[in-house]
């Protein structure tokens, strides 16, 4: 809104309302945080202790944010893909619309992984190992693990359909839309490509949020560098096949991580109890 409102200005202004929405956001989730967590001290600094210092944390950050935005990247600099904007600044015209698009066909997918992974899923995590701590019997660990299991299985599988609902819907009102904003129906293939990646990334984001509740951290470094790795070469080799391919790196890199991280939990849930009681 604040962009709309500064368009007049040109780039300082778009800029501007760009930065002026992101400080409202900052100061709204800042403000909910302290109201909803009270504190007795205005600041400390135990975050700086050696206990408290995870550097894996820090890595898995950098790379999962790297391997997210590695298909833009090689978009962004490869001369037939991109153009100059501002200085070293680039942009890719063919590449950046679709994906932005393609990401606001995911907020149902969001919507549901907020709901079922962060609130069925971790309910049932808590009551799992607080028998644990507190000598639970053994058919109330399991108990809570066989809920804990068939809410990860649910979520997975609502995501699923509403991200498949909402692909299709992406397939129907596609070219609507596309002819609404003045773009070409050139686009459309690479919409859908990117409307399936991205569908794929929700259901992966949720695979990793898993594995940080079950302190996974070093797997989830792994599926970080997997998708890092991967969606940089398979997107440098769809450049090289052509433009009837583009989209289908990222699109492949998601799907091969994914499909990693659902063995590896298969494995973990599997082994959970015994990790549990043997391994820590």
């Amino acid at each position: 809104g604040a962009a709309l409102l500064a368009s007049n200005w040109a780039l300082e202004g778009l800029l501007a309302g760009f930065v002026l929405g992101h400080f409202a956001l900052l100061c709204g989730m800042w403000w909910l945080t302290v109201r909803s967590f009270s504190a007795t001290e205005a600041v400390r600094f135990d975050f700086l202790k050696p206990q408290h210092r995870y550097p894996s944390l820090l890595i898995i950050g950098v790379l999962y944010n790297l391997a997210v935005w590695a298909d833009k990247l090689v978009f962004w600099f490869y001369p037939d893909t991109s153009a100059a904007i501002i200085g070293p600044l680039r942009a890719s015209v063919i590449y950046d619309l679709p994906v932005f698009m393609a990401y606001l066909f995911i907020i149902p997918g969001m919507a549901v992984f907020l709901v079922r992974i962060e609130t069925d899923f971790v309910d049932y995590h808590e009551r799992f190992y607080t028998a644990v701590r507190e000598g639970g019997s053994l058919e109330t660990i399991e108990s809570m693990r066989d809920e804990m299991v068939l809410a990860i299985r649910q979520g997975f599988a609502e995501i699923g359909k509403i991200q498949t609902l909402a692909l299709l819907a992406a397939i129907i009102v596609g070219p609507t839309v596309l002819a609404a904003l003045g773009i070409s129906a050139l686009y459309l293939p690479l919409f859908h490509i990117q409307t399936l990646g991205a569908s794929l990334q929700v259901g992966l984001l949720a695979l990793l949020n898993v594995f940080f509740y079950l302190d996974q951290r070093a797997l989830v470094l792994r599926l970080c560098a997997l998708l890092c790795v991967s969606n940089l070469a398979l997107t440098a080799l769809s450049l090289q096949l052509g433009a009837a391919f583009y989209g289908y790196g990222y699109a492949a890199a998601v799907l091969l991580t994914l499909l990693y991280g659902l063995f590896a939990l298969d494995r973990k849930l599997h082994r959970l109890e015994y990790e549990t009681f043997m391994l820590r």
